[in-house]
């Protein structure tokens, strides 16, 4: 497996979240059990598609959903009970029609804890991959753009 080299460049689209660190994701250790990092992800990108209009909701209504293809994880320093997390969203520009994400998570200093990709393509109600974008979709993929400013 290849390690995670990328980071969010500044001119990407991105979406920021808080989440606390709440008592039951932590283990024995008194460190965050790493399944739950999968979860912020996903909490981060829920926030970002639907602020661009395309929330999960809306891609069931018009037929068109989303599934992870691929997601990997690198985990780089604990987080432990009681901290406050910043995870950001970012989505990487060029792999249109499937989304591509980078994902952040800080710690309330500033300091790198874990960092993320997924790949996620559109496929239909029956699971046929979309070749190019449903309008939807492209229209999700121009706001994305028109906020990168391109």
């Amino acid at each position: 497996m290849n390690r995670i080299k990328q980071r969010i460049a500044p001119d990407w689209d991105r979406e920021s979240i808080a989440i606390p660190v709440r008592f039951h994701e932590v283990d024995a250790m008194k460190i965050v059990w790493h399944g739950h990092y999968v979860a912020w992800c996903e909490s981060a990108r829920e926030q970002f598609l639907a602020q661009r209009g395309l929330s999960y909701h809306e891609m069931d209504v018009a037929g068109c959903m989303a599934p992870v293809a691929r997601m990997q994880l690198e985990y780089l320093h604990p987080t432990r009970g009681g901290e406050t997390v910043q995870v950001t969203c970012a989505h990487i520009p060029g792999g249109e029609p499937k989304l591509e994400f980078l994902y952040e998570i800080r710690n309330g200093d500033g300091r790198l804890l874990c960092v993320a990709e997924s790949v996620q393509v559109f496929v239909d109600r029956q699971g046929e991959v979309y070749l190019s974008a449903p309008p939807p979709v492209e229209r999700l993929f121009a706001t994305i753009a028109q906020r990168r400013g391109g």
